[in-house]
């Protein structure tokens, strides 16, 4: 496409660039082969074009290995939201209840505890 752009568009003389010929569409059938060759070549991988089945897989089935990835990827993902909260996380040093400080234990048990002294 580039050279037809630079012979028909940018040069008025033609010195540059390539005219269309009967065998510009062999160089179109090349390139589709060249860019669906590229998109199969790492297939089941991520980014790459799916194989599962379809007319233009060639017969090609790679569900279970695209389910296999899959399950790792969310795997992967939820052990890095865990260990995220797991870094975030803070140890809770109050209660919403009144545990060991409660005004309803006896401060003879708050000073055997050590909370207190008892009153004399």
């Amino acid at each position: 496409m580039t050279d037809l752009a630079i012979f028909y568009v940018l040069t008025s003389s033609g010195d540059f660039g390539e005219p269309w010929s009967k065998w510009s569409w062999v160089q179109v059938g090349g390139m589709f082969v060249l860019l669906y060759g590229t998109g199969v070549y790492n297939a089941p991988n991520p980014g790459s074009v799916r194989l599962e089945g379809q007319w233009y897989a060639f017969g090609l089935d790679y569900s279970d290995q695209y389910k296999a990835i899959e399950s790792e990827v969310e795997e992967h993902e939820m052990d890095a939201e865990w260990q995220e909260r797991m870094s975030s996380f803070e140890k809770r040093t109050e209660s919403s209840f009144y545990g060991d400080h409660s005004p309803h234990i006896s401060i003879h048990t708050q000073a055997l505890r050590g909370l207190a002294s008892p009153k004399l």
